[in-house]
């Protein structure tokens, strides 16, 4: 055999080894995607339909209260109870008598007199529904209406999609399974694309685009996802066609972009271990005042996440799956160490000033937040006095297991309050048994003081309950002048809301602190 001969098998046997290995690399590459890109979006389209449910299930539990109403409509007693049940739910806007096609009142516009227009649809129950539109004109938007009886509840549709995003490309619908209307959607949603899924009996599915219908056990509504198919399903010929002339350089290369790519695959978990790795968890301040003197005392950290692109996720959207994923631990330990990084200094030459950090369930299971604040305050020069804690109600209701930690917590030297105090099973002896120095009043009992209008009917007892266990009181969600001289004359000690300052970054918080320094100094 001549040498030019071997030379071209020899070639021929070696670009047919890389060749191979090539194609089952990008044939395997394409598998693994294609069964995390499917699972990602069963996942999501799960999570979706559970909002889904939990918003109509707020819906139903409010009608079927207001249902045993046995008094005269749109009275001022009837009125009261439109607002309670208003404040009661949380995704809830407004809340409205009807008689016959009218509505006669409501939670928010007080006595009407407006033609209900024709339901979108009916079923079981006596329940009908239908959208109307809201806002000035260029901005409008649709709010969903739901009827049973007498009562009708308004709810933001966009509530039943109020999930963050996993990528950019997945769209996703909620609809009724009755009459296929579409309840919610994300922009640029293709309606009549959900709606031919929806009458399918197979899924998920591929048809040009990957489908997934999620149909709710409890209520007549559905979820459908999709996601472009080329997204799922690469076209591996032209791959291949575009790998060959380079492929004996550049086979090895391409092995390690697909582990690399497969390792960055994006989950939830994964994002939010990647957040905690980044250090993306930060600490904003919201300024805590005293309502004798009016000048800030402290502030309460309120853990934001900050996204590479600048973008601020609220903890009401991240915390439940936090906990879910048992990695609430290293953000509490990130929010500490931003809340000192921030101001720590500030507070070592302040000993007037404290700052409130928030505890989760896990959080309260021992006392490892003590080790990891202890260094901090070393670190820092901070006295732990200037360190309060707040633990949710709800976290504290097995006061056998929970007390005991407290107390070690305020044998450390720390103040502790019990956050949202009000909305869970709140009670004399319940506070007797718990080793707190104070609560926070939750500010939904504060939404009703407006002008003309009563303070919730609570508030008056949850003072004279702290009061009568000399307990420090904070009232959340302060926005008028009125709400602040309602809690001041009844002895409220501290307030935090919007009519003093929203939460912001530690150094906003820190030119905050200084602006009211000066306007000291000039009176």
């Amino acid at each position: 055999m001549s040498s030019r001969l071997t030379a071209l098998t020899t070639y021929c046997v070696v670009a047919f080894a890389v060749l191979a290995t090539l194609t089952a690399a990008v044939y395997a590459s394409d598998a693994v995607n294609e069964r995390q890109q499917r699972q990602q979006v069963d996942v999501f389209s799960n999570r979706a339909l559970l909002r889904a449910e939990l918003v109509t299930s707020e819906a139903d539990s409010a009608l079927r209260q207001l249902m045993s109403y046995p008094d005269t409509p749109c009275t001022n007693d009837h009125m009261q109870r439109l607002r309670q049940v208003e404040e009661q739910f949380r995704y809830i806007r407004e809340v409205a008598s009807t008689h016959d096609m009218r509505l006669r009142c409501s939670s928010l516009h007080g006595a009407v007199d407006i033609a209900l227009p024709p339901p979108e649809w009916t079923y079981a129950g006596g329940f009908t529904a239908w959208h109307t539109e809201v806002g000035k004109r260029g901005n409008e938007r649709q709010m969903l209406n739901v009827r049973l009886g007498n009562h009708v509840v308004v709810i933001d549709p966009r509530f039943y999609l109020d999930i963050v995003p996993l990528d950019d490309t997945i769209k996703l619908t909620v609809l009724e399974t009755q009459h296929g209307a579409v309840i919610s959607s994300w922009p640029h949603t293709d309606d009549a694309l959900v709606r031919a899924a929806l009458q399918r009996t197979g899924s998920p599915y591929f048809e040009g685009r990957y489908y997934v219908v999620e149909r709710s056990s409890r209520y007549p509504i559905a979820v459908v996802a999709y996601e472009p198919e080329d997204r799922m399903r690469r076209d591996v010929p032209a791959q291949l066609r575009t790998l060959l002339p380079p492929a004996l350089v550049l086979s090895a290369i391409g092995t390690w972009l697909v582990l690399r790519w497969r390792r960055t695959l994006r989950t939830p978990r994964n994002a939010m271990l990647q957040g905690i790795r980044r250090r993306q968890f930060v600490a904003w301040l919201q300024p805590l005042v005293s309502l004798e003197s009016g000048r800030c005392v402290g502030a309460e950290a309120l853990v934001r996440w900050k996204l590479e692109d600048g973008t601020l996720v609220a903890p009401d959207t991240f915390i439940p799956m936090a906990e879910s994923l048992d990695l609430i631990e290293p953000i509490t330990d990130q929010v500490i160490r931003s809340v000192f990084e921030g101001v720590g200094a500030m507070l070592a030459r302040r000993r007037d000033l404290h700052v409130s950090l928030n505890l989760a369930g896990k959080d309260l299971a021992g006392t490892r937040v003590l080790q990891t604040l202890k260094a901090s305050l070393a670190r820092y020069g901070v006295r732990p006095e200037q360190i309060w804690f707040e633990a949710i109600e709800r976290t504290l209701m097995d006061t056998a297991s929970s007390a005991p930690v407290l107390e070690a917590f305020r044998a450390a030297g720390h103040r502790i309050f019990i956050d949202d105090f009000g909305t869970g099973y709140s009670s004399l002896s319940y506070l007797q048994a718990l080793p707190v120095d104070g609560i926070k009043i939750d500010r939904s009992f504060l939404l009703s003081l407006a002008s003309g209008e009563e303070m919730n009917k609570i508030v008056p007892h949850i003072i004279e309950m702290a009061r009568s266990l000399d307990l420090l009181m904070v009232a959340e969600g302060v926005e008028t002048e009125a709400q602040a001289q309602y809690l001041r004359e009844r002895g409220v000690q501290f307030a935090q809301g919007w009519l003093y300052a929203k939460a912001m970054p530690a150094d906003e918080f820190l030119r905050y602190l200084e602006r009211e320094a000066a306007r000291t100094r000039e009176t």
